[in-house]
């Protein structure tokens, strides 16, 4: 029996991304620290620790106007698991041991998953330090 499915990761994830706002994406920033430390204590989210903080550093080239060529539905995305990651009760509650992270990680990996692609554009722009509006499009 599985506890979290990916079909309801990927509700959770569709859900959040349509009702992203700027606010939200400013209360996952004023939480990164909380997030990050949550990452780490938990050996579900520990090996994403790496792809969090360039989710953090993503949204925070977004909000000060660095970088702006990801698709607004990949950012909602990425603050719809970052939040959930934060949540004490969510679809498992994290005071279930080991359970309770499980779902916080399956959320994550799918949206990873499905931004992909945006983030690998992230990083490519943040190495070679271009910004190409031609590809806001996409």
């Amino acid at each position: 029996m599985q506890i979290f499915s990916k079909q309801r990761a990927q509700k959770v994830l569709d859900n959040g991304a349509a009702d992203i706002t700027e606010s939200e994406i400013d209360l996952a920033l004023s939480n990164r620290q909380r997030i990050l430390n949550k990452v780490l204590q938990n050996a579900s989210l520990a090996p994403y620790i790496g792809q969090v903080k360039t989710l953090f550093s993503l949204l925070q080239d977004y909000v000060k106007g660095d970088y702006r060529e990801i698709p607004w539905w990949s950012l909602g995305s990425v603050v719809t698991a970052l939040l959930y990651i934060l949540l004490p009760f969510d679809a498992v509650p994290d005071i279930i041991p080991i359970a309770g992270f499980l779902d916080d990680a399956v959320v994550l990996k799918l949206c990873l998953d499905m931004v992909s692609k945006d983030l690998e554009a992230y990083k490519l722009n943040k190495v070679t330090g271009t910004n190409d509006e031609s590809d806001a499009s996409r």
